[in-house]
């Protein structure tokens, strides 16, 4: 795939972008922080950055492409991770009427949140999605150092708006995924995410970092 377009949900330090910025003609780059702008503007001059939730601001990125004439043929989405931030991206994507084929990549498949993500949605809502395979590139157990934890593997969705076929959806690792989640942290883990904003207080109260500290103020 050699983009017109492309669109990257999630950014940080640009290590998916200066992939993008050099087989496209055109990036928009869509991140919660405006550390990536700062930071990496001057570096990458094709590349247009938007700072929002992913979810709220990438129809307005659709329409501007479309008015200034522009093919949009490739979305990478990489940013929050949690099953209802993952689900809320996909929806995003797939109400809109797009005119063009385009091919989706979602990563961190194999991470229990965004696979949940991902299988919430209800593609036979969208007819243009002709194709999702959850284990494009299957991810990893005990991945960089993260103790149990499952990451990384490539979920792929194809939308064709002239699809007449019924949706193929495969995951091709799911008893690979299974199996790895018996032997995994996440057992223990997700069960209790729903605390995380308690320890984010207790964190910012107490002056200590956070990832998305870090995150924003790279």
């Amino acid at each position: 795939i050699r983009p017109n377009v492309a669109i990257e949900i999630g950014t940080y330090k640009g290590g998916s972008l200066q992939v993008l910025d050099k087989l496209s003609k055109k990036v928009y780059s869509i991140d919660i922080s405006s550390a990536p702008e700062k930071f990496l503007a001057s570096k990458f001059l094709n590349v247009n950055f938007r700072i929002g939730e992913s979810h709220n601001t990438i129809r307005n990125v659709f329409q501007e492409i479309e008015q200034v004439g522009l093919t949009l043929d490739f979305i990478l989405v990489d940013g929050d991770h949690t099953t209802k931030a993952v689900r809320q991206d996909i929806d995003a994507i797939l109400s809109y009427p797009h005119k063009h084929p385009i091919t989706i990549i979602l990563h961190d498949s194999f991470n229990l949140q965004s696979r949940k993500g991902i299988k919430s949605v209800n593609y036979m809502n969208y007819p243009s999605v002709s194709y999702v395979e959850l284990d494009y590139i299957t991810g990893s157990f005990w991945h960089n150092n993260t103790y149990r934890e499952m990451w990384g593997g490539f979920a792929m969705i194809k939308i064709d708006p002239l699809n007449k076929m019924p949706l193929r959806f495969m995951a091709s690792q799911e008893n690979l995924f299974r199996r790895a989640y018996w032997s995994s942290i996440h057992i223990i883990k997700d069960p209790f995410h729903f605390l995380v904003p308690i320890k984010q207080a207790i964190f910012r109260k107490l002056g200590i970092k956070q990832r998305i500290d870090i995150y924003n103020e790279f």
